[in-house]
C-alpha cells in the first residue's frame, strides 16, 4: 500500500468511494474541481492505493482560532472502500494525515460523523479521538 496526495487521475475511484459513503450523486466534474481545490493552501487531499487502485481517501482542511494558538486540523471526508475495510488501512491513512496536520502547526484533530456510522465512531475512538457531540449547524 502507497500513500500520496491525490491526483486527477484517482477522480474515479474517488467518486465511487463518495458514493459507497451514501453520495451517489456526486459527479467526476465535482471530484477533479474538489481535487483541484485541495492542491490550494490549507487543503490536502491524501489517497491510499493497492497496485494501481485508489482503495481510500482522507480530505483536510486547517484553520486557525482567533482565541487559540496553533491551528485546528479537520477531516472533512474520509473513507475506506468496503472490500478493505477492517485491514489496516483506515489506521494507516489517518495516522499520515496526523503527521500532515502536525506538519502544518495543528495542535487539535477533529472529525464530524453521522450518527448512523456507528462502526466509523469505534474506529475514531480506538485512533484516540474523544467524542465533542456539541456542534451547531444551519443548512442555507
Amino acid at each position: 500500500m502507497d500513500i500520496r496526495q491525490a491526483a486527477f487521475s484517482d477522480a474515479f475511484y474517488i467518486q465511487q468511494l463518495l458514493a459507497q459513503l451514501g453520495y451517489p450523486d456526486v459527479t467526476l466534474e465535482m471530484v477533479s474541481q474538489k481535487i483541484q481545490l485541495h492542491q490550494g493552501p490549507a487543503y490536502h487531499l491524501l489517497v491510499a492505493t493497492d497496485q494501481y487502485e485508489v482503495i481510500a481517501f482522507i480530505s483536510l482542511h486547517w484553520f486557525e482560532f482567533l482565541h487559540a494558538a496553533g491551528k485546528v486540523g479537520r477531516i472533512s471526508t474520509f473513507c475506506v472502500d468496503q472490500r478493505h475495510r477492517g485491514k489496516g488501512v483506515g489506521k494507516l491513512l489517518l495516522t499520515a494525515a496526523e503527521q500532515y496536520l502536525l506538519g502544518q502547526g495543528c495542535t487539535k484533530f477533529e472529525v464530524s460523523s453521522n450518527e448512523k456510522r456507528s462502526p466509523a465512531h469505534r474506529f475514531y475512538l480506538g485512533c484516540g479521538y474523544v467524542e465533542d457531540p456539541k456542534r451547531f449547524v444551519k443548512y442555507v
